[in-house]
């Protein structure tokens, strides 16, 4: 919460192409949100999505998903600092969302 709240201070700015980012790592395209796709990744094996997972974690869980969520977060701002990492990034993302290519007859 303290970290959706700081990126609402910042009128976004500071998480702006974070679920882009995690999309792109991931290799496939979703429509769920940062936090989903956070907890997906830190509790593979959990079933749901989202509040669904969060209601199933012990506090172990919970500190893993937290320190993942922080390890993705430097990876991402380590990113989002360069700009020709985020061009491409951009461009992988969009990628993912275009429709193949179709073949001229």
């Amino acid at each position: 919460m303290f970290l959706i709240g700081f990126n609402e201070a910042r009128s976004g700015g500071l998480l702006r192409g974070f679920t882009e980012w995690l999309v792109v790592r991931r290799g496939e395209c979703t429509s769920f949100g940062w936090q989903a796709l956070v907890l997906d990744e830190a509790l593979p094996h959990a079933e749901g999505w989202g509040r669904n997972k969060l209601s199933n974690m012990d506090s172990q869980q919970e500190k893993e998903a937290v320190q993942l969520l922080l390890s993705l977060l430097h990876e991402f701002l380590t990113v989002r600092d360069d700009v020709m990492a985020l061009a491409s990034m951009y461009g992988q993302y969009h990628a993912l969302h275009s429709p193949p290519p179709t073949e001229a007859t």
